[in-house]
């Protein structure tokens, strides 16, 4: 999950998406228990006002159920977000065969 905002709406510079944003990072790890993700990592680019996050999931319809939380839909308001789902090369390969 790739999320960006702008210099206005960053955390780091205002206090409502500040909120917002501690928030959305306590309920995350319940949130994705309760559809059975698992956070590998979240990382944040401050100057580039990106926030990366990387988890694991048994399938694309989880993480989108998992991003319309009522915790984590403010987060929307002030990040664009693309969600990207990727396999392993041995997945790859079973689908290939």
């Amino acid at each position: 999950m790739i999320s960006r905002h702008t210099a206005e709406s960053c955390p780091m510079n205002n206090g409502k998406t500040r909120q917002i944003a501690l928030e959305a990072m306590a309920a995350l790890p319940e949130a994705a228990k309760k559809f059975g993700i698992t956070v590998i990592g979240s990382w944040s680019i401050t100057p580039e006002h990106l926030v990366i996050q990387v988890f694991d999931a048994v399938n694309l319809d989880s993480v989108l159920k998992f991003s319309m939380e009522p915790s984590l839909l403010k987060w929307w308001s002030f990040n664009t977000t693309e969600i990207k789902a990727a396999t392993t090369f041995e997945e790859t390969i079973r689908l290939l065969q």
